[in-house]
């Protein structure tokens, strides 16, 4: 029983060890990938700049989520959409294979999905609540008809943020793998706070077509996978990148125990 528990035990240390390992990395791709693209962390975008704030922390400070009113109608380059996919893969998993699977539209592929949430709401929008009258579906369908170029029109990218459930002889827990995937889009996040002008936001889109079953076959879903979204990448205005963010106090959210 003791060689069991040591096992167990053993196991368990191996899987922390190999976690803090990958979260370290993932630090370190971060502030590799600063210095090659020649971008020191601006201290004046920090709200707390000074020669005390690293250079990570201050990434993490400076990031932002940029909506479409502040996007310009110019291109995301394919360079650039891959340094933030570069950065998700450094994302902390448990397991020996990623949770995540990110699906890069494009022009094309936004349409395609904007047509799809209209068409799926024509036919479901008595029961999922976003309208009691066919008068009224009809006005919300005209503001969504008008999104497509116009509050959709600037950007370059949707990444569809799909979270895989694992299979085999061992499965992680879902909350893992719902926590790892959301460390990737962080990631991506905070690597696109590294861009200038670079705008983006994770949009939960319209939830009733996000969890139907005609989004899993649009983006090729097992059945147990669950879409978490979309991280939106657009080129925005500057100063939009610089906007100050929610002033949030350490002491209403952490409690310290000795």
């Amino acid at each position: 029983m003791e060689s069991v528990a040591e096992g167990s035990i053993l196991t368990v240390g191996t899987s922390l060890v190999t976690l803090v390992a990958v979260c370290c990395l993932s630090v370190v791709f971060l502030q590799l990938r600063r210095k090659q693209q020649h971008q020191p962390a601006d201290e004046t975008r920090s709200s707390n700049s000074g020669d005390d704030v690293q250079p990570v922390l201050a990434c993490i400070q400076n990031r932002r989520s940029v909506f479409p009113r502040h996007y310009v109608n110019e291109a995301v380059s394919a360079q650039q959409m891959e340094r933030l996919l570069e950065a998700a893969m450094c994302a902390p998993f448990h397991g020996p294979v990623p949770p995540w699977r990110f699906v890069v539209l494009g022009r094309k592929g936004m349409l395609e999905l904007q047509h799809l949430t209209l068409a799926y709401y024509d036919q479901h929008w008595r029961g999922v609540g976003i309208a009691e009258t066919e008068e009224q579906y009809g006005q919300w369908r005209q503001v969504r008809e008008r999104e497509v170029d116009g509050r959709w029109g600037s950007v370059s990218f949707m990444v569809a943020i799909v979270m895989r459930r694992q299979a085999g002889s061992k499965r992680m827990p879902e909350w893992e793998e719902a926590a790892a995937t959301a460390c990737a889009v962080q990631n991506m996040h905070l690597q696109a706070s590294t861009e200038r002008d670079l705008g983006c936001y994770w949009s939960s889109w319209f939830s009733s077509f996000r969890d139907s079953p005609e989004m899993a076959q649009f983006l090729e879903m097992q059945p147990e996978d669950k879409c978490f979204g979309f991280f939106i990448v657009a080129k925005c205005l500057e100063e939009a990148t610089g906007k100050k963010r929610r002033k949030r106090e350490m002491q209403s959210h952490v409690e310290w125990r000795e």
